[in-house]
C-alpha cells in the first residue's frame, strides 16, 4: 500500500514480520514527499512529528519514563494486594526480559526509537539539499530545523545504547547497537560502545552549532527562557509559533545539557563539567528570574496535606506538578491521557462500578526513597510531601502524573514527560568535584539541592567516592521519581541499588531484537 503523506510514516507504527529488518522502515511503503518538503511548513511538520513520536507511550510517554525503565530501577512495590497491576511490569521489576510480554514491549521500544531515527535521517538528508529560500526566515530557520533533527537522532541513539549495551564501566568491547545515519538503511552494522558514543557526540556538536544561530540571540534566549514559553502550546501559529515556543524543545541549552549527560557517560569528565556549568550558569545570567531554576518552588504554592482524604482538592488546585522551571527538555503528547492510559495508573480514586477498581497503580517505595543514612525524611522533603499522593487512601503514587478529578484530558502537565532537568547538571558538577577529590565542593552542591527541597539538615561530608555515590543516589532517586533516569544512574556508576546488590549484565542490558544480533 502506498502512503502519500510522510506524516503518517512518523505518527503510525509500522508492522514487521519476523524476517524483516528492524531498520527497514521503507519496506511498508514508499513515500511521495515532494509536496511535503516544498517549503518550510513541511519541514516544520516533519520535525514536529519527530517530537510527537518521542512523546508516544512506547518512548518517553510511558516506557522510558514511569513505565518499563522505572520498573527496572526498582522504584515500585507491586505487592499481591495490587492484583490489577499489569503483569508485564511485574516482569520488568523482576528483570524477566525474555518473557513474551516483556520482549514485545522491548521490541516496540526499539522499533519506535529507530522509526524516529529513520525519519530524522530523511529530514536531515532533504534539508541539507534544500535552499534557504524555501523557508520564511531563510537560513536561520533552515539551520534551526536541521539542528533539532540532529539532536533528535543523537538522543534516540544514545538511549538505545544505554538500554541495550553495557555502560563504559563494564564495556566488554562487543558490538551492540547500530548508529544509523542514512535513510533508508537496511544493513546497519552494530558498533562497540566507545565509537558509538563518539557518533553521538559528533551529532550533538553539529546540532549545537546549528541551533546557536538563533537560540543564543536575544530573541532566541527570550523564546527559551520566559515562563510563557514553557509550554508546548501557543496562541501563535506557523513559523511564528516554531520560533516562539522553544522552551521544551531540543534548543541550545537542552542540547548542551544532553552533551553533559553523554560526556559523563563516556567518562569525559572535564567536558561534561564544562557543559553542565554552562547550563547552570545560564539560569541566572543577567539576573533573569524567569529562566530555568534549581528549586521546586512551584510545588509548594498550594497548602494542604496530600495524605488527607480531602487532599484531592489540594492536588486539583495545583498549577505545577513537575516543577516546570527545572525542566530543560520534555517530550510532549497532546493525547497522553488517552494514549498512555494515565487514568488507570495515576487516578486518585478507583473507578465506580464494573466489578471494582480498574486502576493499575505504580506504587512508589516512599519509605525506602526518603530514608537517609541518619533519618527518615519523607515528612520534610518537598519531593515527598508534594509529589507523592495517597490514592484510594492506600497506594502511594507519583504526583507528577496526578490525574485531576475534572477534565484530565485537558491537563497540560499530563502531556509533558521530563527528559532533562537542571538538577542533573548540578549532579554532574558534584560528581566531577568528588572524582577530583574536592568533596567539600561536591557536598556543597548536594546540600544546596536538599535545602531547596525543604531539608534543613545537611549531609555529613564523606571523603571517599563510593560514599559520595551513596549520598548522590539517595537524592537522585527522589528527584527522578517516575521520570526514567534512575536506572541509568545505577548502571553508569555500577552502583548498588538495594542491599548492596549491583545490576548483573543480563539485568543491565535489554536483549537485542533477534534479527539485530
Amino acid at each position: 500500500m502506498k502512503i502519500y503523506s510522510r506524516i503518517l510514516a512518523i505518527v503510525c507504527l509500522l508492522s514487521f514480520t519476523a524476517c524483516e529488518s528492524w531498520l527497514d522502515v521503507q519496506q511498508e511503503g514508499e513515500f511521495e514527499s515532494g509536496h511535503l518538503f516544498a517549503d518550510g511548513e513541511g519541514y516544520r511538520a516533519v520535525l514536529n512529528g519527530l517530537y510527537k513520536s518521542m512523546g508516544a507511550p512506547n518512548l518517553y510517554g510511558r516506557e522510558l519514563s514511569f513505565g518499563m525503565v522505572d520498573c527496572m530501577s526498582q522504584q515500585y512495590d507491586f505487592s499481591d494486594k495490587l492484583s490489577n497491576q499489569d503483569e508485564v511490569y511485574r516482569d520488568f521489576l523482576g528483570f524477566k526480559y525474555l518473557n513474551n510480554s516483556t520482549r514485545n514491549v522491548i521490541d516496540r521500544v526499539w522499533l519506535s526509537a529507530f522509526k524516529v531515527i529513520a525519519n530524522a535521517n530523511d529530514l536531515i538528508q532533504n534539508i541539507e539539499q534544500a535552499s534557504a529560500d524555501q523557508f520564511r526566515q531563510g537560513e536561520l530557520e533552515r539551520s534551526l530545523i536541521m539542528g533539532e533533527a540532529y539532536a533528535c537522532r543523537a538522543l534516540m541513539h544514545f538511549d538505545m545504547l544505554r538500554l541495550f549495551a553495557p555502560a563504559p564501566v563494564n564495556d566488554d568491547q562487543q558490538t551492540y547497537v547500530p548508529y544509523v545515519e542514512n535513510y533508508p538503511n537496511i544493513l546497519a552494522t552494530s558498533m562497540q560502545v566507545t565509537p558509538f558514543l563518539e557518533k553521538v557526540i559528533d551529532d550533538l556538536k553539529h546540532a549545537k552549532e546549528l541551533v546557536a544561530v538563533y537560540d543564543t540571540t536575544e530573541a532566541g534566549v527570550e523564546a527559551n527562557a520566559t515562563a510563557s514559553a514553557r509550554t508546548s502550546l501557543s496562541t501563535k501559529s506557523g513559523a511564528e509559533a516554531f520560533f516562539y515556543g522553544r522552551a521544551y524543545r531540543l534548543n541550545y541549552y537542552a542540547i548542551v545539557a544532553l552533551q553533559a549527560r553523554v560526556y559523563q557517560y563516556a567518562n569525559r569528565l572535564d567536558e561534561a563539567f564544562a557543559c553542565a556549568k554552562e547550563v547552570v550558569e545560564a539560569g541566572t545570567q543577567n539576573g533573569r528570574n524567569a529562566f530555568f531554576a534549581d528549586d521546586f518552588r512551584g510545588l509548594t504554592s498550594v497548602s494542604g496535606n496530600p495524605e488527607d482524604p480531602e487532599g484531592i482538592e489540594t492536588f486539583d488546585a495545583r498549577s505545577d506538578y513537575k516543577s516546570k522551571s527545572n525542566v530543560l527538555f520534555a517530550a510532549y503528547n497532546q493525547r497522553a491521557y488517552e494514549d498512555a492510559a494515565l487514568g488507570s495508573y495515576f487516578k486518585p480514586k478507583a473507578e465506580e462500578g464494573g466489578g471494582g477498581s480498574v486502576n493499575r497503580y505504580f506504587v512508589v517505595r516512599r519509605e525506602d526513597m526518603f530514608k537517609s543514612r541518619s533519618s527518615d525524611e519523607w515528612e520534610t522533603d518537598i519531593r515527598s510531601k508534594c509529589l507523592i499522593f495517597l490514592a484510594q487512601k492506600t497506594y502511594m503514587i507519583s504526583g507528577k502524573w496526578y490525574v485531576p478529578s475534572t477534565k484530565p484530558e485537558e491537563s497540560e502537565h499530563l502531556r509533558m514527560s521530563p527528559v532533562l532537568r537542571l538538577t542533573e547538571m548540578r549532579y554532574i558538577m558534584a560528581e566531577y568535584y568528588a572524582k577530583k577529590g574536592n568533596f567539600e565542593e561536591a557536598y556543597s552542591i548536594l546540600n544546596d539541592i536538599r535545602e531547596k527541597r525543604g531539608l534543613a539538615n545537611t549531609l555529613t561530608q564523606r571523603n571517599s567516592f563510593s560514599e559520595f555515590v551513596t549520598d548522590l543516589v539517595e537524592d537522585a532517586r527522589r528527584e527522578w521519581i517516575s521520570e526514567g533516569q534512575l536506572f541509568y544512574l545505577y548502571k553508569r556508576l555500577d552502583a548498588p541499588f538495594e542491599q548492596n546488590r549491583k545490576l548483573t549484565k543480563s539485568e543491565a542490558c535489554l536483549p537485542l531484537p533477534a534479527d539485530q544480533k
